[in-house]
């Protein structure tokens, strides 16, 4: 089964989000030296790694105070996707590894946000996002990193969620 060209709101959102998060790679942003950003398949396919990102959508719940009336109704959705960034620095780095998170949250945040003063948009395909607070992963010798959640509000058509609603 075949993957077509056009992909649900959702999907192009989150496409949107990992490309702001390459900019963290390319070195075109001056900020933490990312490694990879990537977005896992169905088998893990990746080994975690030192400044290493992975994105991933969560759960997508319908908002109905933001749907709307009309033929077809607009369908709102609230979906989270979450950036995990693994920190795995040298056992010879003498760099705190609260440094290495508080930095590289930030510069993540502002890889987000850097598409101006409409970064919420995702370029005309939501109508309001917010990142919220990270969470730290403590491995206790092992990963350690954390995950950022950002939520994302879209609408839809109910009878297509291939088509953006404003």
């Amino acid at each position: 089964m075949s993957i077509t060209s056009v992909r649900p709101v959702n999907e192009r959102i989150a496409q949107v989000l990992f490309d702001r998060l390459h900019l963290l790679v390319t070195g075109i942003k001056p900020a933490t030296p990312i490694r990879e950003v990537i977005r896992p398949k169905r088998l893990n396919d990746f080994t975690p790694q030192h400044l290493q990102i992975v994105m991933t959508t969560d759960e997508v719940t319908a908002n109905d105070d933001l749907s709307h009336a009309g033929n077809p109704p607009a369908i709102a959705y609230d979906m989270t996707v979450n950036v995990h960034c693994h920190l795995l620095p040298s056992e010879l780095d003498v760099t705190p590894i609260d440094e290495y998170i508080n930095t590289a949250a930030a510069d993540v945040a502002e890889s987000i946000t850097d598409a101006g003063i409409d970064w919420f948009n995702f370029g005309g395909l939501a109508i309001d996002a917010q990142i919220d607070p990270y969470e730290r992963i403590d491995a206790g010798g092992g990963i350690d990193g954390f995950t950022l959640p950002v939520q994302v509000t879209y609408r839809v058509s109910e009878n297509s969620h291939y088509e953006v609603r404003a």
